[in-house]
């Protein structure tokens, strides 16, 4: 009785579903109404965004009816949702639905250099409808310290290649300079103010290559980023004295000079020419000044108040561990310090030169000119002295004609030399 009960009732409810069935296709078919395919609305936004940032994709579908969107990163043929279901395990990655604008979103935050790529939103009709948009990461450049190039030391001679890897979206531009300004040896035929690429070979590099060199990486987005990285070249010392031979007297003072390069930085110091080393003191002064560049040093000694025992050769000695070096200078007497003042002339020596020329100008002259006084001929007698009127005259003394005393007296002297030269007739 059950069964046929369950039976009556089964065949009861069919009847009833093929009915509804029928008046629905009848009804759309009535109404000439077919089912429509879905659409999108709008194309998806290409997007660039900075590393950390978060990026929202909008796809817009119409009649989407019984179907199904799904977002699918291309390049790494992965889908990522499907309708409002999250299918990758990436937790960056969630989906969201405005029904009223139709839009299925995208989001992806803390986006990262990897997420680059074209991102599909597909429908899953019986021939897939897809559109697409493409994320650009953008990477500010980062220097990669563990794969780029320390600090370098090297000879004199030698060949050295600095590395700078850098990393970035897009691919930065690696360019060096030296941080003095100066140029950059490639090598002999090749100098640049800047050099482009991330190894940087030097060929046979010399003291003047050392320095400090910048690598610097850019992309086209800030901030652009350098690694320094010190270029050392050794070498062993080198010394240039300007003055080997330095004449001074007694109780002057007197500065010695040697000029030094080496690197590493050499150990300099002085000695007299027996070895011992001189020291700071109240006799000796040392100093070393440093030049530009850094391995060139001035040495300086100066020795005060010269005394005997400080005349003799000295020693500028520096050392490094490439080498040794060492210069002498001597120091000898030279006796007085010279002057350069002209000798004085007394009034003597003036008053006799203008006699001389005075006694040359004499047209008169019968003999040489005597001297101021009488000198002893060979036999004891005094010597003949003669004089011209005109020399008797250069000897008379200067009369003032204006003066009754000065004619007085004149005369007088004529008179005592009449009467000497009467006597001088009788004797003779």
């Amino acid at each position: 009785m059950e069964r046929m009960a369950g039976a009556a009732e089964h065949h009861s409810i069919c009847p009833i579903l093929v009915r509804l069935w029928l008046l629905f296709t009848i009804f759309h078919h009535a109404q000439g109404v077919k089912p429509r395919d879905p659409s999108f609305l709008s194309e998806i936004q290409n997007q660039t965004v900075s590393e950390g940032r978060t990026v929202k994709f909008a796809c817009r579908v119409d009649n989407l009816g019984i179907h199904k969107v799904a977002w699918i990163h291309y390049e790494n043929s992965a889908i990522l949702t499907v309708s409002n279901h999250v299918i990758t395990r990436n937790e960056r990655i969630t989906v969201s639905h405005d029904k009223h604008q139709k839009t299925w979103y995208l989001h992806i935050s803390d986006v990262r250099e990897t997420d680059t790529g074209k991102y599909m939103c597909q429908i899953n009709t019986a021939s897939a409808m897809t559109i697409a948009g493409y994320l650009t990461v953008v990477v500010p450049p980062d220097i990669v310290d563990n794969e780029s190039t320390g600090d370098v030391i090297a000879q004199e001679g030698n060949d050295i290649k600095l590395r700078c890897r850098a990393r970035g979206s897009p691919r930065p531009t690696v360019i060096w300079k030296r941080e003095d300004g100066e140029s950059i040896t490639v090598n002999k035929s090749t100098t640049v103010t800047e050099y482009q690429g991330e190894v940087l070979r030097l060929s046979k590099v010399s003291r003047m290559d050392m320095g400090a060199y910048l690598c610097i990486a850019s992309n086209g987005h800030p901030p652009t980023v350098s690694k320094r990285i010190l270029v050392s070249v050794d070498f062993p010392p080198m010394l240039w004295i300007p003055h080997q031979l330095i004449g001074a007297a007694q109780g002057q003072t007197v500065v010695l000079e040697c000029f030094t390069e080496a690197h590493p930085t050499s150990l300099n110091y002085w000695t007299r020419g027996d070895g011992n080393m001189i020291y700071d003191s109240e006799k000796y002064h040392i100093e070393n000044r440093e030049g530009n560049p850094e391995y060139k040093i001035h040495m300086l000694l100066t020795v005060r108040y010269l005394e005997p025992q400080d005349f003799g050769t000295y020693r500028c000695v520096a050392k490094n561990p490439r080498g040794e070096t060492d210069g002498t200078i001597k120091i000898y007497d030279s006796g007085p310090p010279p002057t350069t003042a002209l000798p004085l002339t007394t009034e003597a020596e003036m008053f006799e030169k203008i006699n001389n020329q005075v006694w040359d100008k004499s047209e008169n002259r019968t003999h040489k000119r005597p001297n101021p006084q009488a000198v002893s001929g060979k036999d004891g007698e005094e010597e003949e002295i003669y004089a011209t009127n005109e020399e008797r005259s250069l000897n008379l003394p200067a009369v003032d004609e204006s003066s009754a005393a000065s004619r007085l007296l004149c005369s007088l002297h004529l008179f005592l030399l009449l009467v000497a030269a009467l006597l001088r007739d009788r004797l003779f």
